[in-house]
């Protein structure tokens, strides 16, 4: 437990978001990892939720990718708590200060739940998605389903899914530029 919840006697719950822009077909990105398909105000909204949550848990994949396609808007410009980045290469280093690496979805919420947060917000990519679903640790999953289809590209949730994950809708909003967002509970 962490130093707050130890002082308050309160043990903190910390709940697992995934929170996703797809296709209308299911996919995060091109095959390339390019996101041109994305509203401008995406990263805005993004930046918003971050900002809610005082983290952010991504894939090393997915962070190189953001950082090579986007000089300015990539998660180095991100100003949170805690910056989180999962990847099973054993040596991997930290591309700065601002970031802890940990290789398990475990350890990441591990890291949030000792940084006193409620919510691990997880932002993709798709293996990372896969590990924490596969990890029986999502609670919730919310897509935002953009009006386009992508011929090609990277899943939302990776081949690396083990088995059938059964979902109950919890809300549904439509949103501008054709955008539905839908929130997911998990069954556990």
């Amino acid at each position: 437990a962490s130093w707050r919840a130890y002082k308050t006697g309160i043990e903190i719950m910390t709940s697992v978001l995934v929170d996703l822009v797809i296709s209308l077909n299911g996919l995060i990105a091109r095959e390339n990892g390019d996101e041109d398909w994305l509203p401008e105000d995406g990263w805005e909204e993004f930046l918003k939720q971050i900002d809610m949550y005082q983290n952010i848990i991504i894939g090393r994949e997915t962070y190189e990718l953001v950082k090579a396609k986007y000089k300015h808007e990539n998660f180095d410009a991100i100003d949170t708590k805690l910056k989180i980045i999962i990847s099973t290469q054993p040596t991997y280093k930290a591309p700065g200060t601002d970031y802890v690496i940990v290789h398990s979805p475990k350890e990441a919420v591990d890291l949030v739940k000792e940084a006193g947060l409620e919510t691990a917000y997880v932002g993709g990519g798709g293996k990372v998605c896969a590990a924490f679903l596969n990890a029986g640790l999502v609670d919730k999953i919310r897509l935002t389903v953009m009006p386009y289809i992508i011929p090609k590209g990277r899943s939302f949730v990776s081949d690396l899914l083990h088995e059938d994950v059964s979902l109950t809708l919890l809300s549904s909003n439509r949103k501008s530029h054709g955008r539905l967002v839908d929130v997911y509970k998990v069954n556990k």
